[in-house]
């Protein structure tokens, strides 16, 4: 979903009206460079059981796997971002989208192998890269 405006309040009162379908677009994150640099694709759209690292805020640093996504709230709760309640009992503390990182993607239990329609994905923005850019060497200009 692409936001025409440049003023924050309408951007903003975008989002809070977005329709069901777009949602989806919102909800891509950036991959980890390794994984950029495997599959030729920059960000892909978040599923429930892939693997997240936290990138900002009061659980930098902080990996794990996605347990639910609030798709009216922009926001995912990880298994591994809790806090305690003063009766001891721990509870999962959304975390927003944008302060996210996809690390590894859900396999399959049986296979192993990631979803058909992610694998298309990254398989064709591959190919494309491959027929555009050139397989030699970079030159550098004015290197030494």
């Amino acid at each position: 979903m692409r936001i025409k405006s440049k003023k924050p309040v309408k951007q903003r009162y975008a989002l809070r009206n977005i329709k069901n379908h777009q949602v989806s677009k919102v909800f891509t994150i950036p991959l980890d460079e390794p994984l950029q640099a495997q599959y030729g694709v920059k960000r892909m759209p978040l599923r429930i059981g892939d693997s997240v690292r936290i990138v900002s805020g009061e659980f930098e640093g902080i990996e794990g796997s996605i347990l639910s996504l609030d798709k009216r709230k922009r926001r995912v709760t990880i298994e591994e971002a809790t806090l305690q309640k003063r009766d001891g009992s721990n509870y999962f503390v959304p975390v927003a989208i944008s302060k996210l990182i996809l690390t590894k993607f859900e396999t399959k239990k049986a296979k192993k192998k990631i979803d058909a329609w992610r694998e298309d994905r990254m398989i064709g923005r591959k190919e494309k890269l491959e027929e555009i850019l050139p397989t030699g060497p970079k030159k550098v200009k004015g290197g030494k």
